[in-house]
């Protein structure tokens, strides 16, 4: 999935990206591999040390040890942000402030690309899937799913243009094309 992530992004060579919510680094080092200079920001310094031993010589990547929701970089610095698996572990105010926050620094017509949980749908596998990520995800991960990411999206005044699910339905990648004004 994270390679997909990179492949529907559309990038031209040298695109800055920015991953908020890096954790490990998995999706920062899928675009890293492929030449784009990347910033991965992550609340963790744990997180954030695995990541620093994933990582290649040669790659252009940044990691930054902060809050996700307000960032030291100008207004349309990033080509593309992408935050996978992060806002169903955030309180819902702050998911809608990362959000904005990607927004904020994303090109007009940038991408944001969102890859989390969605609401199961009915069918067992669906329902077993959804028990067996209830077992080890964060206190906010019903909320999500309650509102759900279109509500986040709303709140922070993006819209999706693109939607793909994958694992019974379970999991969604969402495109949304900034639209704010230069």
């Amino acid at each position: 999935m994270r390679e997909k992530v990179v492949s529907d992004s559309d990038l031209s060579p040298g695109a800055r990206v920015l991953d908020m919510a890096c954790g490990t680094g998995s999706q920062r080092i899928a675009f890293a591999k492929y030449g784009f200079s990347v910033v991965g920001v992550d609340l963790s310094p744990d997180m954030l040390a695995r990541a620093k031993k994933k990582i290649r010589k040669g790659y252009d990547v940044t990691f930054l040890c902060q809050d996700a929701s307000s960032i030291p970089y100008a207004d349309s610095h990033f080509d593309l942000a992408t935050v996978s698996f992060g806002l169903h572990d955030m309180p819902e105010g702050i998911g809608v402030a990362v959000l904005r926050e990607m927004r904020r620094v994303t090109k007009p017509d940038g991408k944001i690309v969102i890859v989390d949980y969605d609401v199961p749908q009915n069918s067992l596998p669906a329902f077993l899937s959804h028990a067996v990520a209830k077992t080890w995800e964060s206190k906010y991960y019903d909320r999500f799913l309650e509102v759900g990411l279109q509500h986040y999206l709303g709140e922070a005044e993006l819209s999706a243009q693109e939607k793909e699910n994958f694992i019974f339905a379970n999991i969604q990648k969402v495109i949304c094309t900034n639209r704010k004004r230069a």
